[in-house]
C-alpha cells in the first residue's frame, strides 16, 4: 500500500534516491520549473508536494526501517492511522506531472486562520507555540510568540517552518 512520508525540509530528492538505493517503492513527483538566476536563467526540477514523498511498503513491517532513514520524518496520520494512498490517485497524480506539467497548479488548504495556535517545528523556534496573528496574500504569516513577558510578532515564511495545527 502506499503511504505518505513527511520528510525534512528539503530532503526529497536525497530520500527518493536512498530508497531507490534500498529497493523501495517510492514516487517523488517533480516539476520543472524555470527559475531566474543573477545571470541566467535555469530549469530546477523540484517536488510537486513540498516536503513529501510516496512509498509503497507494508507499514507495519517496513515503517521503523524508513524513519531511520537521514531525510524521513513521520508518516502523515488520518483519525490516528497511517493515511493510505490509494494506487488510482497515484496513477493520476503521475499522468497529471507526464501530460500537464505547465499547467500543473497545487492549491493548499487554507489551514493557517488568525486566531489559531500552532506548534513550529523546524527553523529558529522550532518547538514553540505560536498564534497566527495574520496570513498575508504573499504566503507569509505573522505569529504571536507569547514565551515571553512580552507579545512578540515575527513574519516568517510558511514554506520555511514545519507547522502543527494545536487548535
Amino acid at each position: 500500500m502506499w503511504y505518505a512520508l513527511y520528510t525534512n525540509p528539503r530532503a526529497e530528492k536525497k530520500l527518493s534516491a536512498l530508497l531507490n538505493k534500498y529497493k523501495v517503492e517510492n514516487y517523488l513527483p517533480l516539476l520543472a520549473i524555470k527559475k531566474k538566476w543573477s545571470d541566467r536563467y535555469k530549469i530546477i526540477s523540484t517536488p510537486l508536494f513540498t516536503s513529501y514523498i510516496f512509498v509503497n511498503i507494508e507499514y507495519d513491517k517496513d515503517r521503523i526501517k524508513i524513519l531511520s532513514l537521514p531525510g524521513a520524518h513521520h508518516f502523515i496520520f488520518h483519525l490516528g492511522k497511517p493515511c493510505i494512498i490509494s494506487e488510482e490517485d497515484i496513477e493520476m497524480i503521475k499522468i497529471f506531472v507526464e501530460n500537464f506539467p505547465e499547467t500543473l497548479k497545487l492549491k493548499k488548504e487554507e489551514s493557517l486562520k488568525k486566531g489559531k495556535t500552532i506548534l513550529i517545528k523546524y527553523g529558529p523556534f522550532a518547538g514553540h507555540k505560536a498564534e497566527v496573528e495574520r496570513v498575508n496574500k504573499n504566503a507569509r504569516v505573522v505569529l504571536k510568540l507569547p514565551a515571553m513577558n512580552q507579545t512578540i510578532s515575527v513574519e516568517v515564511q510558511v514554506e520555511e517552518l514545519g507547522l502543527d495545527e494545536i487548535w
